[in-house]
């Protein structure tokens, strides 16, 4: 496996154990059918990245993107304490949105939009496609943690990493025209 090969897979690795965080809390929350959808939506999501991910290794659709280890070292750290506390038997809801905002400001959706942009050349409708949706990601998140959250801070912080990321998103776009 070539070290582009290594990075796609260990990325592939991050989005899905991600998605295995969010199932287990939509799965914590059934009790509570709005928490327990919004928690299911997340985990899909985080299962389209994974999938575009293994669809660029697997098509050879792959780009030399410069990772710095430590950034994925440090997600790797922050997966782990994310699934630690998501399967504590009485996570609290401000606890799993506390846990995805852990996951949620790291590096890992910056790296993932620069993995996946060698689909702009072959592939412009899915290109287009998963960057909308990432586009509305932290903000369905701002959305949930305002109408789920006892603390609203974390609405807040979400709405901020969702400014962020729809100017990053604008940025490699204009870079590509």
């Amino acid at each position: 496996m070539t070290r582009t090969q290594a990075l796609y897979a260990r990325f592939e690795v991050f989005e899905e154990q991600l998605a295995h965080c969010y199932f287990l809390l939509h799965e914590r929350f059934i009790a509570n059918p709005p928490v327990a959808k919004f928690w299911a939506d997340s985990a899909m999501e985080e299962m389209e990245h994974f999938s575009m991910l293994r669809f660029c290794r697997e098509k050879g659709l792959m780009a030399e993107v410069e990772v710095d280890p430590d950034a994925a070292d440090h997600i790797e750290q922050l997966l782990e304490m994310t699934k630690s506390i998501v399967r504590e038997p009485d996570v609290s809801i401000d606890d799993a949105f506390y846990a995805s905002l852990l996951m949620e400001s790291c590096e890992i959706d910056e790296i993932y939009g620069k993995l996946i942009r060698t689909l702009v050349k072959d592939h412009r409708l899915l290109y287009d496609a998963v960057v909308a949706s990432l586009r509305t990601h932290h903000d369905r998140f701002a959305d949930g943690a305002e109408a789920y959250c006892g603390n609203k801070t974390f609405a807040e912080a979400f709405r901020m990493l969702g400014q962020t990321e729809r100017r990053s998103l604008e940025g490699a776009r204009h870079e590509m025209h």
